[in-house]
């Protein structure tokens, strides 16, 4: 998987996600490896994809507020294959967080416009 840097010095890439009904949609995210869940939905996702919600709970930002938000399960195409996920409904904001990255080397050029690159562990090296 390849994404950019952007302008803001975010890693970004894009992610198919898949629903229930097999509805495709792809979306713009961003790596946070603050996070430690796999995936964050917006609400507006979430819906478009026609996922039901299967738990709920409350989290604590960086910033230290609190919110409740929802969960999902959701398909993501992931190193050649649709991997499911638990993915939560906390910010506009896609985010790809540690646990859906685990098993992955992530390379990152960080200067705007740089490359983005997830391969899975043991992957051959570039030349």
């Amino acid at each position: 998987m390849t994404g950019a840097v952007t302008a803001g010095l975010e890693a970004a890439l894009k992610l198919s996600l898949r629903g229930p009904s097999g509805t495709v949609v792809e979306v713009d995210a961003i790596i946070d490896t603050g996070y430690t869940g796999s995936l964050t939905l917006s609400d507006a996702t979430a819906s478009a994809l026609g996922l039901t919600r299967r738990t709920g709970g409350r989290a604590v930002l960086a910033d230290g507020s609190a919110l409740l938000f929802d969960s999902y399960s959701v398909e993501v195409w992931w190193h050649q294959s649709w991997r499911r996920v638990a993915a939560s409904a906390i910010s506009a904001e896609i985010l790809v967080g540690m646990r859906l990255l685990e098993g992955s080397e992530v390379r990152i050029a960080v200067v705007a416009g740089g490359a983005v690159e997830i391969v899975p562990l043991g992957a051959p090296q570039p030349q």
